[in-house]
């Protein structure tokens, strides 16, 4: 795995322990003292998207997305080569857009600066948009690596197979 995306999947990591802990925090403090800590469940909810946004790239690094190979796998080694092209040019190009738009909620979200509604203390959203973006942005880098390199032709900070 390349070393950005171990570094997306160590903070991804990270996030799903920190929602763990906040979680545990929270239901404790609910058992004990009979009352919520304010702004848990909105910072899980941002934590959690966040978590999702940096496994894209290095899920699609080890070619580990769901993919539906009931067809592809009947037709000659050339077509099926012709339609994984297809696929990671529409992946492409729809990720673009994605990050496009993403960076322009950002924006959007920065200029106002925009916070969580309901929360009594103001939770801002931006960075976590700003997470969003890099994380599609960085989804995008790695489908285009893996569409100029044939599989298992990337280079990666180990070789190891487990």
């Amino acid at each position: 795995m390349t070393i950005r995306n171990r570094i997306l999947a160590t903070i991804g990591s990270l996030l799903i322990f920190l929602i763990m802990i906040l979680l545990v925090i929270e239901v404790v403090s609910r058992f004990v003292f009979g009352a919520s800590i304010e702004g848990v469940i909105e910072i899980v909810g941002i934590f959690l998207a966040l978590s999702v946004f940096a496994g894209f790239s290095p899920c699609e690094e080890g070619r580990q997305h769901v993919s539906a190979q009931l067809v592809v796998k009947w037709l000659p080694a050339r077509v099926a080569r012709i339609v994984r092209i297809l696929v990671y040019i529409l992946a492409i190009i729809t990720v673009a857009v994605m990050s496009w738009q993403t960076a322009l909620n950002f924006y959007d979200s920065y200029s106002i600066r925009e916070a969580l509604p309901g929360a009594k203390f103001q939770m801002p959203v931006y960075w976590a948009k700003a997470g969003v973006f890099i994380g599609f942005v960085m989804f995008l880098i790695q489908l285009i690596v893996s569409l100029v390199m044939p599989e298992g032709k990337s280079k990666t900070v180990t070789d190891k197979k487990s």
